[in-house]
């Protein structure tokens, strides 16, 4: 039996009826309206969403069943839905007001780590930044690209039609560089001269059914492995960061020490070692800031079907 699909030019009509009217409200509301739009809207989704629901809470369980209550559980995954819309809004604002981001961006998101940052560009090398679908990773780049660091990312094209150009104006309008992640040679080839401009490379490692299975939380889990392939490659230091909500409107970016791995001269064996590295740092931010994760991207069970 074929399954019923969806016609792209509709899906694509639709997004952009839903969206255009949502981005000149950014433009012109208040924020205080924007952020209150913003929880009705995650938890409308939270309740609405059906499978994607409760693969967030089954994720959730897989983990926590042994530390947190079910309700617990339940609260955690509705905050991730408020937390996701929330940091959407959070992205057109800085995004698209454009005569009050800087001041904005300075007083709500303070950055923590920034000598590591400094001592490993340095070497001339670039950086590598390894992050994950936590917190406002797009506020990240905004903020630190404010600072004066030259920072770009490899992004990866939306199943959903007509969204990508959504998200690509949004980009575009912050003034922030990216990397279409296909075809990957062309992305691997952009990322290496990036590099080698000295630039700062951010790499969202935490999403690759393919990628390098390493343990997180105990599991097996595909990990992307193009952070340890450029560091094998370029000797550009890798670290990793991440943006911590703090509330409504307020960030921390917390920025690691470079991840340090003993070399054997064995290039599958390195990849797996580096990228074991870094998803034990990704587990301990996911870990201390449970809501903040995209729990619904990932399968953290083989018996969950969705």
């Amino acid at each position: 039996m074929k399954k019923n699909r969806l016609n792209p030019k509709k899906v694509n009509a639709g997004w952009r009826f839903i969206i255009r009217p949502v981005l000149v409200g950014i433009k012109f509301l208040p924020d205080t309206v924007l952020y209150l739009f913003s929880e009705i809207v995650g938890n409308c989704a939270f309740f609405l969403s059906g499978n994607t629901r409760r693969k967030a809470i089954q994720n959730l369980t897989t983990v926590f069943r042994h530390e947190k209550s079910l309700w617990e559980i339940r609260k955690i995954s509705r905050q991730v839905f408020c937390g996701i819309a929330r940091d959407v809004v959070s992205t057109g604002i800085y995004s698209l007001k454009k005569n009050r981001r800087g001041k904005a961006l300075t007083e709500n998101v303070r950055v923590e780590g920034t000598e590591y940052l400094d001592e490993a560009l340095k070497k001339g090398k670039g950086v590598i930044c390894v992050s994950a679908h936590f917190g406002n990773f797009m506020i990240m780049t905004l903020r630190l690209s404010q600072m004066g660091y030259a920072c770009n990312m490899i992004v990866k094209d939306s199943n959903i039609p007509g969204e990508d150009k959504i998200w690509q104006h949004i980009r575009t309008q912050a003034g922030l560089a990216w990397i279409p992640a296909r075809p990957r040679f062309r992305a691997a080839a952009q990322a290496l001269k990036w590099l080698k401009k000295s630039g700062v490379l951010f790499l969202y490692a935490d999403r690759n059914k393919k990628g390098v299975r390493v343990t997180f939380f105990d599991r097996p889990a595909g990990f992307f492995k193009g952070p340890a392939v450029f560091h094998l490659r370029t000797g550009a230091d890798l670290l990793c960061a991440f943006n911590v909500r703090q509330g409504r409107k307020k960030h921390k970016i917390i920025i690691t020490p470079p991840i340090t791995v003993q070399k054997t001269g064995d290039f599958d064996k390195d990849i797996y070692q580096i990228t074991q590295a870094y998803a034990h740092v990704i587990e301990k931010f996911v870990r201390e800031h449970p809501e903040q994760w995209w729990w619904p991207h990932r399968n953290m069970s083989p018996k969950f079907r969705r």
